[in-house]
C-alpha cells in the first residue's frame, strides 16, 4: 500500500463524513416527526409510530439501502447514488434517534410538567425553556452513541455503488491485493473519526454538566 492509496482513503473518508453528517441531520428530523406521533393523543398515530419502529428496526440496514435505491429507480425517480444513500441512512437511523428522544422525554420527572402547569406557562415557553434543554441533557450521551453508529453504518452504502471509505478500500484491494494493509488503514480511519466524534460529544456533555443543570436534575431523581 503506497502513499497514493492512503491519500485515496483519506479522500474517501471525507465522503463518509459528509454522508454521516447528512444522515445524522436527516435522521434527527425524521425522528422528531416520529416522536410527535408517539406522544400524540391519538391512539392511531401512536400505533403508526410503533409500526414504524418495528419495521425500520426489524429490517437490516443493507436491505433498506437497496430497497430505497432500487425503489426510486423503479419509480423512474432520477436521483443520484449519494442522495439515495443519504435517504437510506436517514431512514435507518431515524428509529434509533426517535427512541433516544422519546426516552429522554419519558425520563423527565412529572414534577417538572406539574410546575409548568401551576405557573400557567405558555406552551412555546415550556418547549423552549424547559422541554428542549432537558431533552438535550438527558438524551445527549445516547444520541452521540447513535451518531458514532451512523459513521460506521455509512459503510453499507458501498453495496449501492456509493464511493466512500469502504468502497475505496475495496477498489485498492482489487487493484493491489493488499488486503490486510488496506483494511487496517480503513479501520484506523474509521476509529479516528468515531473517536473524535465521541470526544466532541463528551466535551459538550461536560460543558452542560458544568452549568449545574444536569447534575441538579440527577440529584432530583435520586431524591425521588
Amino acid at each position: 500500500m503506497n502513499s497514493n492509496d492512503l491519500i485515496m482513503l483519506l479522500k474517501a473518508s471525507g465522503y463518509s463524513i459528509t454522508l454521516s453528517v447528512g444522515a445524522i441531520t436527516g435522521g434527527t428530523i425524521l425522528a422528531t416527526l416520529l416522536v410527535l406521533l408517539a406522544f400524540s393523543p391519538s391512539r392511531i398515530l401512536q400505533f403508526i409510530y410503533r409500526v414504524c419502529m418495528w419495521v425500520i428496526r426489524g429490517t437490516p440496514w443493507l436491505v433498506i439501502a437497496m430497497l430505497v435505491f432500487l425503489s426510486l429507480h423503479g419509480m423512474s425517480i432520477r436521483i443520484g447514488r449519494y442522495y439515495a444513500g443519504w435517504l437510506a441512512l436517514s431512514i435507518c437511523f431515524s428509529s434509533l434517534f426517535a427512541e433516544v428522544i422519546r426516552g429522554a422525554i419519558i425520563a423527565i420527572p412529572e414534577t417538572v410538567f406539574d410546575s409548568t402547569k401551576s405557573l400557567a406557562l405558555p406552551r412555546l415557553i415550556v418547549l423552549r425553556k424547559v422541554l428542549i434543554p432537558l431533552v438535550l441533557r438527558q438524551g445527549l450521551p445516547p444520541y452521540i452513541n447513535v451518531c458514532v453508529m451512523t459513521v460506521k453504518g455509512s459503510s453499507i452504502l458501498s453495496v449501492i455503488g456509493v464511493w466512500e471509505l469502504t468502497y475505496a478500500s475495496r477498489e485498492i484491494i482489487e487493484r493491489n491485493l493488499t488486503v490486510f494493509q488496506t483494511l487496517f488503514a480503513a479501520a484506523a480511519i474509521y476509529f479516528v473519526i468515531c473517536f473524535i466524534l465521541d470526544r466532541l460529544g463528551r466535551n459538550l456533555e461536560t460543558r452542560l454538566a458544568a452549568r449545574g443543570f444536569a447534575h441538579d436534575l440527577a440529584e432530583g431523581k435520586q431524591n425521588d
